[in-house]
């Protein structure tokens, strides 16, 4: 990362807008000077906020960035241009503050507006990056590559922080280090191994308790020689197996011997109850025709007596149809006498409804005459009152208007407030909301977390069907692993010793070197001036130095020379590893792999077949775990939603609580303005003459109506009489045609008697209620043709098959079937207890054969277990530095310490020329670390005098700063150097020079410059007068009354323009 343009808009001491165009100095190192209090420090304050929306040394708040010298309409924001893996940035943040309204209020007053924060990304192609102000301060940390903290460490020296580089803890540097040399993999290499070694211990012991369940499932037979010798083993579970397998064969033979013995007596008993039930057959059939013969009597018998009864419901049957003849004459004359009657009772009801009319005439005619002369005695006075009301109502018009609007302002008061609480009560949902998902996200979590495990066991199903196609394989390939083993080993050898040879000719070059830099210091030496190693002011023997000593050159060139030579000797030795390993797995693959999944070997044929059942079974396995995979996918994708569903409601809660403080001043301005308009429309009111307009006009309704009322009563009342009048003639009208019609239907059912009765005589009839008793429903009739019909039926039948069961029965006697049928039952009961005995000890058979094949399997898959187990246990504690006697030290803090000795050499490198080799960093050898918490990346100071290491914290203020500074260059070196996935191409620092005497200050310069090379851009914000004489390119920040201004040296211009 590079900044190339940095622009402040009323931010900290800048009151307008200033940018620093950081692109006209290009690179090098340039000075930020100016007056204390002036800004400089709020430059870096402006760049850290830009990227990480806080402040460089995170002492203030970015809310506190607002400048006092800001104008009211002035907008605050930092906007910074920067360039990363050669693509350009820019990024403009605003903090949360508050700024004076543009308006006024009701009460003619500004007011404070809050305005929140807010961040806007443009992308290399010209895009505005989409998202909230969370997913661009998150984009951000992804294209630099770092947080704030870390930002902070390894780019950017805050005043007063630049201790915190060097005193950081091993756990802090590991956070560093993780993210900038992307050592992550480690640590989750660390966690395989850890998920490796929990799945073997946890599977070794599931096989444990299915072997002692199996065993458990074993039972013997009541009677089993075998009981006492099954009781002794069972308490040697897991240290006597062979003998508890010899044993269960023996109790499998003693089984199927008695299972053989129950089957046969079992079959016999069989045989001798067929015989019983074929003669027991024979008897009852004879038996059967006898009582079927008995049946067939008693059923004629009982037909013929019902004969009598039959005969008489035949005659019934004839005088009914006789009757069905004169049916209709009937239904005529009935049907006559019907309407007769109705004619009857139509005249009678006419002669009521007319007396009913004339009475209700006299009083219609009663009720007219009294309400024409109420209407006229009141309707002229209600006229005259309804006159004057219309006259008085247009004074209401005013007071009913600003009624209107206070009512208005009140509703607007109501739904501001009603707004205002259903965003309050929306956040209140939505933080229990969140608080709910959590708990499901934990649930989530918890399902999810079980698919590594599931893969695994689906792994290892498919691993095993794979494993066949492998035995082949493997042989084929020993042979040639076994050559290339032989060649990796000759080259181990030869490695280690050349790595012996220059790690000794390093040894040698070092112990002259640092008897050397004795001598140099010795020299400079003299009488009553203290030794900077001893603190004496005599100096009898001092060292002396040796001509043509060997240089630094040649100890950096002797310990490259060693460095190589090891990493050649590593790479020897983990080659021979590994093909030492291929060749043993090959091994051990090829004559393992059979016993391994079968217990023994087989010819090809057979194998085939083997193959082919263990692929079945394993299917139907795979069957299994694939379904708990797709619940487990499901919890998995329910938790991504949920993780979704969480951003967005944490992005929502943000915009309400914006809303809510928004809804709040609404609602405070609306009841405002009611309490104006009801004032208004109060004062207007007491103007009226009458206190409500609705008092009014309820009179004024009251007396229309009346009057209406009077006038409708009036006409209704004449139209009544008129109405009444009319039926009265129309009654007297349907009265005399109703007689007429009466005296017609009379002559007509005389008529229709006649004809009935005549009808009765020819039929036979002599009374008419001879004719009624024998007349019957039409579906009686039926119904005793359909029963006289079936009977007849019956009758034959019957006779029929009495006639055949005496045939049969003829000659034959009896048969006695007690004595079969107890012979027979006896022989079932001997039977059903055989059987019962069989089939316990089947199952007892089973169940112990399901046993033996069980704990077959489980005996050789617990082998395998243990094997796997062993190696993953070593490599777990190896990789977590866990291993009895050694430092805890893991898998990635020792990749790590690599980085990290890198580092130290290449601050050591400038820290020598700054210090003029008094002290050296080194990072904590293994031998001093401590065995509690995370150690390994600790830093310590040697001395070139003492020859002593002490803690880096006991360095002094300049010494310390020197060392810091050293070690954010050594950092950005091995950052370039590894191609690590973060360019740093800016370095920030301030304060600190101060500290440091003038040599070690020019030396601090010339390195910065060496370091800032033709790309990188140094930044230096000091007060040391020194400095603006040693740093050519320098940042002007003068103060003004309206805020501070920013000039580059090249900008000043003379004074007076």
């Amino acid at each position: 990362m590079k900044p190339l343009q940095l622009t402040m808009s009323a931010f900290g001491s800048y009151g307008g807008k200033e940018t620093v165009d950081f692109e006209k100095i290009g690179h090098g190192i340039f000075l930020i000077t100016g007056d204390t209090g002036a800004g400089k420090t709020t430059i870096f304050d402006a760049v850290s906020f830009a990227l990480f929306g806080e402040t460089s040394g995170q002492k203030r708040e970015p809310s506190m960035m607002r400048s006092q010298y800001a104008a009211e309409d002035q907008e605050t924001y930092v906007s910074l241009k920067f360039s990363e893996g050669g693509e350009r940035y820019e990024i403009t943040r605003s903090p949360s503050y508050t700024r004076i309204s543009k308006r006024r209020n009701k009460n003619g007053e500004y007011s404070a507006v809050p305005v929140p924060a807010k961040a806007s990304l443009l992308l290399p192609d010209g895009s505005e990056y989409p998202g909230s102000l969370r997913d661009i301060n998150q984009k951000i940390q992804e294209i630099v590559g770092v947080d704030l903290n870390q930002f902070s460490q390894i780019a950017m020296i805050a005043q007063g922080d630049y201790l915190r580089l060097l005193h950081a803890s091993s756990r802090e540097r590991k956070e560093i280090f993780s993210r900038i040399f992307n050592t992550g993999i480690y640590s989750r290499i660390q966690l395989k191994l850890k998920e490796q070694n929990n799945f073997f211990y946890d599977s070794l012991e599931n096989n444990r308790r299915l072997c002692f369940h199996e065993l458990e499932n074993v039972v013997l037979l009541d009677e089993s020689t075998y009981q006492q010798s099954w009781r002794e083993l069972l308490d040697f579970k897991e240290t006597r197996t062979e003998e508890i397998k010899n044993l269960l064969g023996s109790i499998l033979a003693e089984i199927k011997k008695k299972e053989q013995e129950l089957c046969e007596e079992r079959d016999h008993r069989g045989k001798l109850l067929s015989e019983v039930e074929g003669q027991l057959s024979r008897a009852q059939e004879v038996n059967r025709l006898f009582d079927g013969l008995m049946q067939a009597k008693a059923r004629l018998d009982i037909l013929e007596g019902q004969k009598e009864q039959w005969l008489e419901i035949e005659e019934q049957l004839k005088e009914a149809i006789r009757a069905e003849k004169a049916k209709g004459p009937e239904n005529q004359f009935l049907g006559k006498k019907r309407e007769y009657e109705a004619a009857i009772k139509r005249t009678q009801q006419l002669k009521k409804e007319l007396e009913e009319i004339t009475l209700a005439l006299a009083s219609a005619e009663k009720v007219a005459k009294e309400t024409r002369e109420a209407s006229q005695g009141e309707v002229p006075k209600l006229s005259v009152f309804i006159e004057r009301l219309n006259e008085s109502m247009p004074l209401y018009g005013r007071w009913k208007t600003m009624e209107r609007s206070s009512l208005d302002k009140k509703r607007e008061e109501e739904e501001a407030g009603q707004y205002f609480h259903r965003i309050e009560a929306g956040l209140i949902r939505l933080k229990e909301r969140l608080a709910a998902n959590e708990t499901r996200q934990e649930k989530l979590e918890k399902g999810a977390r079980s698919l590594l495990e599931i893969r695994q066991r689906k792994t290892v199903l498919l691993e095993r069907q794979q494993a066949m196609e492998n035995l082949e394989k493997a042989a084929k390939a020993g042979e040639a692993a076994d050559l290339k083993r032989e060649e990796y080993q000759e080259a181990v050898i030869c490695a280690q010793k050349d790595y012996e040879q220059a790690e000794a000719h390093y040894n040698d070059r070092f112990r002259e070197f640092l008897a050397l830099q004795a001598g140099i210091m010795a020299k400079e030496l003299a009488d009553g001036v203290p030794c900077p190693v001893c603190g004496s002011v005599h100096h009898p023997l001092k060292a002396e130095l040796i001509e043509d000593a060997v240089t630094q050159e040649e100890v950096e060139q002797a310990k490259k020379a060693r460095n190589q030579a090891e990493e050649r000797r590593s790479q020897a030795v983990q080659a021979a590893v590994r093909a030492l390993e291929v060749c043993r797995h090959l091994k051990e693959l090829l004559e393992g792999e059979e016993e391994k999944w079968f217990g023994t070997s087989f010819p090809q044929d057979q194998l085939r077949v083997r193959l082919y059942d263990e692929r079945e079974r394993a299917g139907m396995l795979l069957q299994e775990v694939e379904k708990e995979e797709q619940e487990a996918l499901e919890s998995d994708r329910l938790l991504k939603k949920l993780l979704e569903e969480r951003k967005a409601d944490r992005g929502k809660l943000e915009e309400l609580e914006h809303k809510k403080e928004e809804t709040m001043n609404n609602w405070q301005q609306k009841q405002l303005d009611r309490a104006a308009a009801v004032a208004e429309a109060v004062h207007i009111k007491k103007l009226l003459p009458y206190p409500e307009e609705e008092e009014a006009m309820g009179k004024l309704a009251g007396f229309k109506k009346r009057k209406e009322e009077l006038l409708r009563a009036e006409e209704q009342a004449d139209k009544r009489f008129q109405y009444i009048l009319v039926k009265e003639k129309e009654g007297k009208g349907r009265l005399v045609s109703e007689e007429e019609n009466k005296e017609t239907r009379r002559l007509a059912l005389e008529q229709a008697d006649a004809a009935f009765q005549s009808a009765l005589v020819e039929l036979g009839f002599i009374k008419e209620e001879d004719y009624h008793k024998a007349k019957r429903a039409p579906e009686i009739v039926r119904q005793w043709e359909q029963e006289t019909g079936n009977y007849e039926k019956e009758l034959l039948k019957a006779r029929t098959v009495y006639g055949q069961f005496k045939e049969q029965t003829k000659g034959r006697e009896r048969i006695e079937t007690e004595q079969w049928k107890g012979q027979a039952e006896a022989l079932k009961d001997e039977q059903k207890q055989l059987q019962t005995r069989v089939a316990r000890v089947t199952a007892i058979g089973s169940r112990a054969l399901q046993a033996a094949q069980n704990l077959e399997r489980l005996w050789k898959e617990r082998e395998q277990l243990e094997e796997k187990y062993r190696l993953y246990h070593t490599l777990f504690q190896t990789a977590n530095g866990k291993m009895a006697g050694s430092v805890s030290l893991d898998f990635q803090t020792y990749v790590q310490r690599q980085y990290f000795n890198q580092m130290i050499h290449a601050a050591n490198k400038r820290l020598d020329v700054m210090t003029d080799g008094q002290f050296l960093l080194q990072c904590r050898d293994l031998e001093t670390l401590g065995k509690q918490g995370e150690v390994g990346l600790d830093l310590d100071v040697y001395s070139m005098a003492t020859d002593k290491v002490r803690d880096v914290k006991t360095l002094s203020g300049g010494e310390s700063f020197m060392a810091a500074l050293a070690m954010a260059l050594g950092m950005t070196d091995i950052i370039q150097r590894t191609a690590g996935n973060v360019s740093m191409d800016a370095l920030f620092i301030d304060e600190g020079f101060g500290s440091l005497d003038e040599e070690s200050r020019l030396k601090a310069v010339r390195i910065l410059q060496e370091l800032a090379g033709g790309h990188r851009l140094i930044g230096i914000v000091s007060h040391v007068t020194e400095l603006k004489e040693q740093i050519g390119k320098k940042l002007l920040v003068k103060k003004t009354e309206k805020g501070s201004r920013i000039l580059w040296d090249l900008d000043i211009l003379p004074d007076g323009l």
